[in-house]
C-alpha cells in the first residue's frame, strides 16, 4: 500500500502545471449597499432582498441560473454548456421544502427520485437509467456500496447541479448516466441571516437557522454557520428520521487570493426505511388482502441505522494575471455507520408468511480528496482558448464488517415481533480495501465567432487493494483508463444553442472471475445531440436533448460456473429529454421536464435478461410546477403552487416477471410573507394514493411516501 500511495503521489507532483490554489466561488460583485436596519422591510424570497448576481456557484436568483461550474470545472453560460444540465438554487429548494437529495430532484428531467423518500441511506436513484454518482464542490463523496454513503443534506447547500451522461472526461471513474454536485453555502458579503421552525406529518420538530457576516471593517474575512436539528418519525411503523447538522465556513478575500475553510458534521439516527415486501400484496394481488403501508418486515426491537460522518477542508482561488487563475480543493471525510435491518428471504404458499434473515453492519469510511486546477484564458488571431489542466488525487479507506443470519418469520398481516439473535461479523464479511486514484485532465473551450469547440481528455491511474481478513487473502487491481469528451455548439445571438457531443466514461468494478483475476471497469460511451433557447433579459430556458448510451463489460454469469461472474454483458440506454424552467411575468415560477427512455439489457450469458429493461427504471416521467405569488403591498405578499408529477412503470425483477404499476402524484404549496416573516405549508402526494418506489425482485418491494404536509415558519434579517 505505502509504495502505491507514493506511486500516485509522484504522479501528482509530477505535472508542474498544477500548483497550491484551489476552487472557490466564482468571482462576483459585492454590493456597495449598507446592510438594512432592523426597521426596514426585507421582501421574500432572499434573492429579491440581496440582489445577487447569479453566477457559476453563487446563489440562484429564482429558478433560472445562468452559468455553471460543474459540466466544465469553469464559469460557463448553461446557453453554452454543450450537456444537459440542471441546475437547482435555495429558492427552488426551500419553495418545495426539499428534505433529501430524492425530494430534490423530483422535478428534473431524465431522474428517478425513487418515491420521493428520505432514505438516510443515500440517494438510490438513477439518472438516464443508470445508477448516480454525488460530489460536494466537485469532489467525489462515498458511494453507496454497502449503504455508506456520504450524506448531502440539501439545507447547507447554496446550489444542487445535476450532470446528466458521461462526465468521466472531467471528474474520473464513474457511471455513465450522470453525477449529483452540491455546492457548499459559503460566506458571502451580502448574507441574508434566516431561521425556521417545521412541524408536520410525523411528529416532525425541526429547526433550522443560517447566519453569517464580517469578522472585520474592511470585510475581508466573512463567517458562516448553517445547522439544521431535527427529531421525527417516518410513514414507517417505529423508524426515525432524525438528524443534526452543522456546517461553520470562514473565507478571507485577499486582493488576488481568496481562502476559504469548509467544515460540516452529521449525526443520523434512523432505521431501515427500505421495505422488502412481497409482491404480492403490494403491487399483485393477494387473496388475503393489501399488505398495510406503514407494515415493518424489519424489527423495532432490532432495527437501527446511525450514522456520523464530518468533513473539513478548504477551497483556495489565486489569480496569478487577469487571464491565469489557479485553484485547489481539498477535503477529508471520515464516516462511522451501524446498521442492523432484517430483509426478506422468501413469500411462503400460503400468501401471508415472509421468511427472513437479519443482517449487522459497521462501516468505517476515511477518504482524503484534492483536485489541482489552472485556468488561462487567451486569443490566437480569431480563435479564443479558455484551457483547463488539472490534477486530482483521493485516497479511500473502507473497514466493513457485516454479518448474516436466519431470523424468524412473520405474518404481514398479523405481525408478531419476536426476538432477533444477532449475527456475528465472523460469517459472512471482514474486509479492509484501500483504493487510490489519480487523474490527469485538459479541456480546451475554443471559441470561434458563435462556435464553441470542447474539447477535453483525461487518463486515470487507479489501485484497489482489497484484503479479507477472514481467509488472509489479498485481491489487487491497478486498471488505467483515458476518456474523453468532443462537444461542438452553435450559439445564435438570440439565445438558440443547439450542440451535439460524444464522451466515453469508465468506472472500475470490485470482484474477481473464477480464475481470480480481477474485474476489469465498465466502459461506456454516449452520443448526445440537443438544443436550448435562453433569450437575453429573460428568466427562461428551455432545452432538449437526445442520446444513446452504452456501456460494456457489465458482470453477466459465467457460463461454465454461475457462481462466478465474467464481464461480458451490455446494457443500452436511449432517450428523449425536454425540459423548461422559468418564469412568466415577474412572479410565477415554473418547471416542466418530460423524458421518454429506452434502457435494456443487449448482451448477457441469460438468455432470458436480453431485450429486457433494466429493474426500478421507468420509460416515461413527466412533471409540471406552477408557483405564483401575489403582491398586497410592500409588506404582505402571499402566493400558491403546485405540481403533478407522473412516472411510468417499472420492471420488478431481473427476467422481467412483473411490472410495477405506474403512477401519478400531486404536490401543493402555500406561502404567505410579511415584512421578514415567512410562513410556508407544502403537501406531497396530496391525495394519499398508494405508491410504489420500486421493486428489484419479488420479495424487495417498497412503498413510496403518503400524505405528508409540513408548516415552516420563517424569520429573516
Amino acid at each position: 500500500m505505502k509504495q502505491s500511495l507514493r506511486r500516485h503521489l509522484h504522479r501528482v507532483a509530477a505535472v508542474p502545471l498544477i500548483v497550491g490554489a484551489g476552487w472557490a466561488m466564482a468571482p462576483g460583485r459585492a454590493l456597495a449597499e449598507e446592510a438594512p436596519s432592523a426597521s426596514d422591510p426585507i421582501v421574500l424570497p432572499p434573492v429579491e432582498v440581496t440582489r445577487t448576481e447569479d453566477n457559476a456557484a453563487g446563489p440562484v436568483a429564482g429558478f433560472v441560473a445562468k452559468a455553471n461550474r460543474s459540466a466544465t470545472k469553469t464559469a460557463t453560460d448553461l446557453i453554452e454548456t454543450p450537456q444537459a444540465v440542471t441546475v437547482m438554487g435555495q429558492d427552488r429548494l426551500s419553495t418545495q421544502n426539499a428534505q433529501s437529495v430524492a425530494s430534490a430532484l423530483r422535478y428534473s428531467a431524465g431522474v428517478t427520485d425513487y418515491g420521493s423518500r428520505d432514505d438516510p441511506r443515500g440517494y438510490g436513484g438513477s439518472i438516464r437509467g443508470f445508477a448516480a454518482d454525488t460530489y460536494l464542490d466537485g469532489l467525489r463523496l462515498p458511494a453507496a456500496a454497502a449503504s455508506q454513503t456520504f450524506d448531502l443534506e440539501p439545507y447547507g447547500l447554496e446550489r444542487l447541479e445535476v450532470l446528466r451522461g458521461a462526465s468521466s472526461a472531467l471528474y474520473g471513474g464513474g457511471s455513465l448516466g450522470g453525477i449529483i454536485d452540491g455546492v457548499s453555502k459559503v460566506p458571502r458579503p451580502d448574507q441574508v441571516n434566516e431561521m425556521s421552525v417545521q412541524t408536520g406529518s410525523f411528529n416532525r420538530a425541526q429547526g433550522t437557522a443560517d447566519l453569517g457576516g464580517a469578522l472585520n471593517q474592511d470585510g475581508t474575512i466573512l463567517w458562516r454557520l448553517n445547522g439544521l436539528a431535527r427529531n421525527a418519525d417516518t410513514e414507517f411503523r417505529n423508524i426515525k428520521n432524525d438528524r443534526v447538522y452543522v456546517a461553520p465556513s470562514l473565507k478571507w478575500i485577499g486582493e488576488d487570493t481568496t481562502v476559504t475553510l469548509l467544515a460540516s458534521y452529521m449525526q443520523i439516527d434512523a432505521g431501515s426505511s427500505s421495505q422488502f415486501l412481497p409482491a404480492v400484496g403490494t403491487v399483485l394481488d393477494n387473496p388475503n388482502g393489501k399488505i398495510s403501508r406503514d407494515f415493518l418486515n424489519s424489527d423495532p426491537n432490532y432495527d437501527v441505522y446511525s450514522k456520523q460522518q464530518a468533513s473539513v477542508g478548504y477551497e483556495i482561488e489565486h489569480h496569478l494575471a487577469p487571464n491565469w487563475t489557479l485553484r485547489q480543493t481539498l477535503r477529508f471525510a471520515h464516516l462511522d455507520l451501524n446498521y442492523r435491518y432484517v430483509t426478506a428471504v422468501a413469500f411462503l404458499a400460503d400468501n401471508r408468511t415472509l421468511t427472513r434473515q437479519a443482517l449487522r453492519q459497521s462501516s468505517t469510511y476515511n477518504n482524503l480528496s484534492m483536485d489541482n486546477q489552472s485556468e488561462y484564458k487567451f486569443e490566437t488571431g480569431p480563435l479564443t482558448h479558455d484551457i483547463l489542466t488539472g490534477v486530482d488525487f483521493s485516497s479511500q479507506f473502507l473497514a466493513l464488517r457485516r454479518g448474516q443470519g436466519t431470523a424468524p418469520s412473520i405474518d404481514v398481516f398479523n405481525p408478531v415481533y419476536r426476538p432477533i439473535t444477532w449475527p456475528a461479523y465472523a460469517n459472512t464479511t471482514n474486509t479492509n480495501q484501500t483504493m487510490l486514484q489519480t487523474g490527469i485532465y485538459a479541456q480546451d473551450q475554443i471559441g470561434f465567432g458563435n462556435w464553441r469547440l470542447t474539447l477535453t481528455g483525461r487518463e486515470d491511474f487507479t489501485s484497489s487493494d482489497l484484503a479479507n481478513n477472514r481467509t488472509n487473502a489479498t485481491t489487487a487491481s491497478s486498471p488505467s483508463a483515458f476518456t474523453y469528451r468532443t462537444a461542438l455548439l452553435y450559439a445564435f445571438p438570440i439565445g438558440v444553442s443547439p450542440y451535439i457531443s460524444y464522451a466515453t466514461s469508465f468506472q472500475p468494478q470490485n470482484g474477481t472471475d473464477i480464475q481470480g483475476t480481477p474485474f476489469d471497469p465498465l466502459t461506456g460511451s454516449q452520443v448526445e445531440a440537443g438544443i436550448k433557447f435562453q433569450p437575453t433579459g429573460r428568466d427562461l430556458l428551455l432545452s432538449a436533448a437526445a442520446y444513446d448510451l452504452r456501456q460494456q463489460n457489465v458482470l453477466t454469469p459465467d457460463p461454465s460456473n454461475t457462481s462466478y461472474n465474467v464481464e461480458t454483458g451490455e446494457i443500452r440506454s436511449r432517450g428523449v429529454e425536454f425540459e423548461a424552467l422559468g418564469s412568466l411575468g415577474k412572479q410565477i415560477n415554473f418547471i416542466a421536464a418530460l423524458t421518454f427512455q429506452d434502457p435494456r439489457i443487449t448482451r448477457s450469458n441469460l438468455a432470458d435478461e436480453v431485450g429486457n429493461r433494466p429493474v426500478a427504471i421507468p420509460s416515461q416521467m413527466a412533471s409540471l410546477y406552477l408557483d405564483k405569488t401575489w403582491s398586497l403591498d410592500e409588506r404582505l405578499s402571499f402566493g400558491f403552487g403546485g405540481g403533478v408529477r407522473y412516472n411510468g412503470d417499472t420492471e420488478g425483477s431481473d427476467p422481467n416477471s412483473f411490472k410495477v404499476p405506474s403512477q401519478m402524484v400531486f404536490d401543493l404549496n402555500s406561502h404567505a410573507d410579511f415584512d421578514r416573516w415567512r410562513l410556508q405549508v407544502n403537501g406531497t402526494n396530496v391525495t394519499d394514493r398508494t405508491i410504489y418506489a420500486a421493486c428489484t425482485r419479488s420479495v424487495a418491494c417498497s412503498y413510496g411516501t403518503g400524505r405528508a404536509v409540513f408548516a415552516t415558519l420563517f424569520y429573516r434579517w
